[in-house]
């Protein structure tokens, strides 16, 4: 009986932790997120965005040697959880990592990701505060997303060198 117990507790235990985890907590966003936007008729392929409320971490343009140099490449975008169980995403943060250093550039937060299709669903009252976070939140950490955060921040970083 002691056996059994023990394996029903290590099994539970294991079934907690992989349900709590991130990956977990992407899979079930983006189901609901889909769920949600097929009800509203909307498809999140095609959904616009804009990330114009980044807030950046440097000045810009920025003499800091590591950022200034910076390949595309080099840029890591990753999203910003508040803790590693019961996940729930706040923002996603772009760093510079070159070969040692790492220098934290930008930072968006989940609040100011503009996604105009759900706003205006929200203030209709089509959808309550809870759906527009989940939608928003799966938006937020999609790949299309975090490579366009990429690109506009890659940009931002040598677009006062490129018209020198």
């Amino acid at each position: 009986m002691t056996e059994f117990s023990v394996m029903i507790m290590t099994v539970a235990f294991i079934a907690t932790i992989l349900f709590t985890s991130r990956p977990s907590y992407r899979f079930v966003t983006g189901r609901v997120a889909k769920r949600h936007a097929e009800g509203l008729g909307v498809s999140l392929k095609d959904v616009a965005f804009s990330f114009d409320q980044m807030v950046y971490f440097i000045a810009l343009p920025t003499t800091i040697p590591e950022v200034r140099d910076a390949m595309k490449e080099e840029l890591v975008v990753e999203p910003y959880y508040e803790s590693y169980f019961f996940p729930d995403v706040n923002g996603v943060q772009v760093s510079v990592k070159a070969e040692d250093v790492i220098v934290p550039v930008a930072y968006l937060p989940i609040d100011d990701f503009s996604l105009p299709v759900l706003d205006r669903h929200l203030e209709a009252g089509m959808i309550d505060e809870r759906v527009n976070r989940t939608i928003r939140a799966h938006m937020i950490v999609h790949e299309r997303t975090l490579e366009a955060i990429r690109d506009e921040v890659y940009h931002h970083l040598h677009e006062n060198r490129l018209a020198q």
